[in-house]
């Protein structure tokens, strides 16, 4: 997971400091990106479905339009828009941090009632 999680700050990164043009093969490794994305997720509104705070709820939502939009983008003209490609990344950073904290918090939990 930290590797990902690691990948997707660098493609942020990368996207900020150069946001202007990519070559053919920099767009085909992130459309395979997304690839991984939508098999191991299908969706992510069914992501963490227990959780129900409506900010993360909409930020799973903003995901798959995105995904829907970057994917056509990228079928149709093997290339996709590099705005949308860098909200992608943000929103899904801004997704895995909230699970993260609800994790930490949990796992903060049972150790202080485990007394440890």
């Amino acid at each position: 997971m930290s590797e990902r999680y690691e990948r997707l700050h660098a493609i942020v990164e990368e996207l900020n400091s150069s946001p202007l043009v990519r070559t053919k093969e920099w767009y085909a490794e992130h459309n395979h990106l997304l690839r991984v994305y939508e098999r191991h997720f299908e969706t992510f509104t069914g992501v963490q479905p227990e959780i129900t705070d409506a900010n993360f709820r909409a930020n799973c939502r903003l995901l798959d339009t995105l995904m829907t939009k970057l994917l056509k983008n990228y079928d149709s003209h093997e290339w996709f828009s590099l705005f949308d490609y860098l909200q992608f990344n943000e929103t899904l950073i801004s997704v895995a941090d909230f699970v993260l904290t609800l994790e930490k918090d949990d796992l903060d939990s049972l150790f202080s009632n485990m007394r440890v």
